[in-house]
């Protein structure tokens, strides 16, 4: 993989790579946001519309804050029970830390996994619920170029990625009232600090107390 130098350092090129007019450097999950109007993420939802694997995955990733790995990991088994019928709630082992996690399924993420499911007809339990376009397992890269893509293709300004979705997650959740010790939990942060800056609070509040100082 090229490199470059940066003040002495070596910076990979790769697939999340850090962009200069991105919000915050460091990790690749850092250079992303969240989707932080309603009205967007329903722009992306009519765009995606016609594409059932697209749509639902949109849709399960903004609605459970489920890591990209673990998104695109699901099986049909993990949200169909033994008759076929859509779970009422996922239980998942996250990849990275090995937490469980048990998530109640909202009514818009139950209907866009039936339409899914109805779309492909008879499926093997084992197969992957978002597979690439080659039939395998979706790799991650591909995940935050879609996104990345989802974005621009409907005139959504910003940096997105895989880590959107997350982020969106947590974002609304917290604008609705959520406690935040919830979300900490959820996203594995030592400090509500982390957690804020983590789903595009902190910097939005900064930039809020600034204009309403006008001094």
């Amino acid at each position: 993989m090229a490199a470059k130098r940066v003040k002495g350092r070596h910076i990979k090129k790769g697939w999340h790579i850090k962009d200069d007019a991105a919000p915050h450097r460091g990790k690749g999950c850092a250079t992303v946001e969240p989707l932080r109007r309603k009205e967007d993420v329903a722009a992306i939802k009519e765009h995606l519309s016609e594409s059932p694997r697209d749509y639902a995955m949109f849709t399960v990733g903004i609605n459970t804050g489920l890591r990209g790995s673990d998104l695109i990991g699901l099986r049909f088994k993990d949200i169909l029970t033994p008759d076929g019928q859509i779970k009422s709630a996922l239980d998942v082992k996250e990849q990275k830390t090995s937490n469980h996690r048990h998530i109640a399924l909202c009514s818009k993420v139950r209907e866009a996994l039936s339409v899914l499911c109805s779309n492909n007809g008879n499926t093997n339990r084992d197969d992957f619920v978002f597979p690439s376009r080659k039939g395998g397992k979706m790799s991650i890269q591909r995940l935050h170029q879609l996104v990345n893509e989802w974005a621009k293709e409907t005139g959504i300004n910003g940096h997105f990625g895989s880590h959107t979705l997350r982020k969106t997650f947590g974002y609304f959740h917290y604008k609705q009232g959520t406690d935040i010790a919830w979300l900490m939990d959820i996203f594995g942060h030592s400090s509500q600090r982390t957690t804020l800056r983590y789903i595009g609070i902190q910097q939005q509040g900064i930039d809020e107390a600034n204009l309403r100082l006008n001094l």
